[in-house]
C-alpha cells in the first residue's frame, strides 16, 4: 500500500511470505531477474486473475481468460538472450509421443513426458496435426498448438485427439526445440497405408505386432498416404454347418433343421421350406421367435457374428404314402458346407434299399446275398449232403438274421453229418468212435437250437439288413456333404410294411420245417451208419487180446 513491508519471511522451500492485516492490499515486489535465459515463478497460491506485461520476455503460463497455471515462465527473446553459459540446473528437455490410431474413426494419443527432473515447472506449446482436435478436458489450445504445463513433481501428460480422415497425413519434426518427437501407427484392416520418408524403426513383438515406429531426427518429415481398399463382392452370409432331422411316420413327417452360420452384417435372410408344411417353431440362439411362413418362403432375422438357428415343422406325407421316400428339399438361400441328414426310420417298415448324395448309409444284406450264392454253390456240389443249390441258397439267407456263429454251427452240423454218413464204421478208431457220436449229438442239439432261434427272429424281431456306413444303423440313417448346393442333395428309401418281412419268415419257417424234417431222418441215417455205438468193454477186451 505504498508503505515498505513489515516483515517477511523465506520458508525451507524458498517460498517468500509477507505479512499483511485483514482487508484489501496491494503489494508490489521490485527486483532484479538473474542473468538467465528463463526464469521461473511460482505460484503456491493461485490468484484469480493475472496480467502480465514484458519487455524482451516472454510470458507462459497465462491463460486467454486471465486465470494461471501453478507457475510463470518467464523466457528470455532469442535475440537479446545472454550468450554466456549457465551453470547449475539443466535446461527441460521432453519426450512427445503421437500415436495415431486409424479405425472406423481416427484419433491421436498425445503423451509429453519428461526427460529431465521434475523439479521445476514447464510450460510447452506443442504444434497439432493438420485436422487434429483436441478432446480431452483441461488442454487449451491457441493457434494450432497444444499448451502443455507441467507442474513440479508432475512427470507426464496426456490427452486424446480426433482426426480428421484425409488422403494423407504429414508429420514433421520441429527443430530448436525442447524435445524430441516418436511417431507410432496403428491402422486397421480397412486402411492400407503407404509410408514415405524415414524408415521405421523396429519393435519388439510383445509391444504389439499392428504398431509402427518412427523416431526421427529434427527436421525430418514423414508422409502416410491412406486409402481404403475397395470390398470385393461376394457373399456376406456363410453357412458352416447344417443338420436335417427327420422322424417320418405312417401319416406325417416331423423335421427339425438347425444352421449355424456366420454373417458380416445384420439383414434378413430367405429359406424354403418344401410345400405344405405346418411351421412349429423357430429359436434363433436358444430363443423362440413370433416368425410366420409366408407361402414356402421363411424370413429369418440375421445379426452380424456367428448365431444358431432351429426351424421345426411338420410334414402332411409319411410311410404309407408310398414305397418310396423322399427327404424333403430345402433351399437354404446360399451354399453351405457340412450338409447333414439325420433320418430315423418307423419301426414298422421294412427298408429294402437307400440312398443320398455325399458319405451316407448302404444296405450290405444285398452284397452278403451274393456271397451267400457263390457259397451255397460250392456246398452243393459237394457229396456229403443232399442239399441242392436252392436249399443251401434258402437256409443261408433265413439265417442272416442270427449271428454267424449261430448259422456256422447248422452248417458245420450238416457237413459233420454227410462226413459220418460216408465214412461209416471207419468214422473213428476204437473208443474215439463213441466220443465222435456224443459230439454229432451235442453239435444236433446246437444247430437246433439255432434253427429255432432264426424262426424266432424271422417270426418276433427287427429285419437285420446289415446297414453300415458313415455311422449308420436300422435306427438311425446319416448322410453327409462336405460342401452342398442352395438346396442340398435328396436321400432316398425303399421300404415295405414290416407285415411283408413277417409274411416271408413265415413261409421261410414253414419251408424250414418242412425240409427239416428230410434232413432228420437223412441225418439219422447218416448217425447211425455202420454202427450207432459201440461197447465199452468189449473195446478193452479187444485191446487186451491184440
Amino acid at each position: 500500500d505504498g508503505a515498505p513491508a513489515s516483515a517477511l519471511l523465506r520458508d525451507a522451500s524458498g517460498v517468500l511470505w509477507l505479512r499483511v492485516s485483514r482487508g484489501r492490499h496491494q503489494v508490489v515486489a521490485r527486483g532484479p531477474l538473474p542473468d538467465r535465459d528463463s526464469v521461473e515463478l511460482p505460484l503456491p497460491m493461485q490468484p484469480l486473475r493475472v496480467e502480465a506485461t514484458s519487455r524482451a520476455w516472454q510470458v507462459h503460463g497465462l491463460r486467454e481468460d486471465g486465470l494461471a497455471e501453478s507457475a510463470l515462465q518467464l523466457t528470455r527473446e532469442r535475440e537479446e538472450a545472454s550468450a554466456k553459459l549457465e551453470p547449475g540446473e539443466l535446461p527441460p528437455f521432453l519426450f512427445v509421443t503421437r500415436a495415431l490410431v486409424l479405425d472406423l474413426e481416427w484419433r491421436i494419443e498425445t503423451t509429453v513426458r519428461r526427460a529431465t527432473p521434475a523439479d521445476t515447472t514447464v510450460l510447452v506449446e506443442v504444434p497439432l496435426l493438420a485436422g487434429e482436435s483436441v478432446a480431452s478436458e483441461g488442454i487449451r489450445v491457441r493457434d494450432g498448438r497444444a499448451l502443455v504445463s507441467l507442474a513440479p513433481g508432475e512427470h507426464e501428460l496426456r490427452w486424446s485427439s480426433q482426426l480428421e480422415q484425409s488422403e494423407s497425413l504429414a508429420l514433421s519434426a520441429p527443430e530448436d526445440v525442447a524435445w524430441s518427437e516418436v511417431w507410432l501407427l496403428d491402422a486397421s484392416l480397412v486402411w492400407h497405408v503407404e509410408a514415405s520418408g524415414i524408415p521405421p524403426v523396429h519393435r519388439d513383438a510383445s509391444q504389439g505386432a499392428r504398431w509402427r515406429e518412427w523416431r526421427p531426427w529434427p527436421g525430418e518429415s514423414l508422409r502416410l498416404d491412406v486409402t481404403r481398399p475397395a470390398g470385393v463382392e461376394g457373399a456376406t452370409l456363410t453357412i458352416d454347418s447344417s443338420v436335417l432331422a427327420l422322424q417320418p411316420g405312417p401319416r406325417s413327417t416331423a423335421a427339425t433343421l438347425t444352421l449355424q452360420l456366420r454373417s458380416s452384417r445384420g439383414g434378413r435372410h430367405e429359406i424354403a421350406l418344401p410345400e405344405g408344411v405346418s411351421l412349429q417353431r423357430v429359436a434363433i440362439d436358444g430363443e423362440l421367435q413370433p416368425i410366420r411362413l409366408e407361402g414356402r418362403s421363411l424370413a429369418l432375422p440375421i445379426h452380424p457374428g456367428a448365431q444358431a438357428i432351429e426351424v421345426a415343422w411338420l410334414e402332411p406325407r409319411g410311410f404309407e404314402h408310398g414305397l418310396l421316400f423322399r427327404t424333403p428339399a430345402v433351399d437354404l438361400g446360399t451354399p453351405s458346407v457340412n450338409a447333414q441328414t439325420a433320418l430315423e426310420p418307423s419301426v414298422g417298415r421294412w427298408i429294402l434299399a437307400l440312398g443320398g448324395a455325399g458319405m451316407g448309409p448302404v444296405v450290405l444284406f444285398w452284397s452278403i446275398l451274393v456271397a451267400l450264392a457263390a457259397l451255397a454253390l460250392g456246398l452243393s456240389r459237394l457229396a456229403l449232403t443232399p442239399l441242392r443249390f436252392h436249399e443251401w441258397l434258402l437256409l443261408g439267407v433265413g439265417l442272416t438274421q442270427v449271428p454267424i456263429v449261430a448259422a456256422a454251427v447248422v452248417a458245420a452240423w450238416l457237413l459233420a453229418l454227410g462226413w459220418r454218413g460216408q465214412r461209416g464204421s471207419a468214422a473213428a478208431p476204437g473208443r474215439w468212435f463213441d466220443l465222435l457220436q456224443i459230439a454229432l449229438v451235442a453239435l444236433s442239439a446246437a444247430a437246433l437250437l439255432a434253427l429255432l432261434f432264426s424262426i424266432q427272429r424271422g417270426l418276433l424281431g427287427s429285419p437285420e439288413m446289415q446297414i453300415a456306413g458313415n455311422g449308420s444303423s436300422s435306427y438311425l440313417l446319416r448322410w453327409y456333404q462336405d460342401r452342398a448346393a442352395s438346396t442340398p442333395e435328396q436321400s432316398w428309401l425303399l421300404t415295405v410294411p414290416l407285415l411283408a418281412y413277417r409274411i416271408a419268415m413265415l413261409a421261410w419257417a414253414l419251408w424250414l420245417a418242412q425240409a427239416l424234417l428230410r434232413w432228420l431222418r437223412w441225418g439219422w441215417q447218416c448217425f447211425t451208419a455202420g454202427e450207432l455205438w459201440r461197447p465199452l468193454r468189449g473195446a478193452k477186451r479187444s485191446d487186451r487180446s491184440s
